[in-house]
């Protein structure tokens, strides 16, 4: 369960060949009940949907509908 206290942010990427960012996807930052800090990222749906799209870490934050969480301990 995680407060209602939370920070979002869009997340912008400028793809290769082009000049003008794009935005990727959105990270929020809330605290659990214990107050550990608990990061999400999703990417956009339009993100995925361009043939272009590269991930923004291919390995922790491969592209997908999925929601990415971490947590610092």
């Amino acid at each position: 369960m995680t407060s209602r206290a939370s920070m979002g942010c869009l997340v912008y990427v400028t793809l290769p060949g082009e000049t003008e960012s794009v935005a990727a996807g959105k990270f929020e930052l809330t605290k659990d009940r214990c107050g550990a800090a608990l990061g999400r990222f999703v990417y956009d749906k339009s993100y995925l949907a361009r043939c272009n799209a590269v991930a923004i870490d291919p390995i922790q934050l491969k592209l997908s509908g999925e929601t990415y969480e971490t947590v610092r301990l």
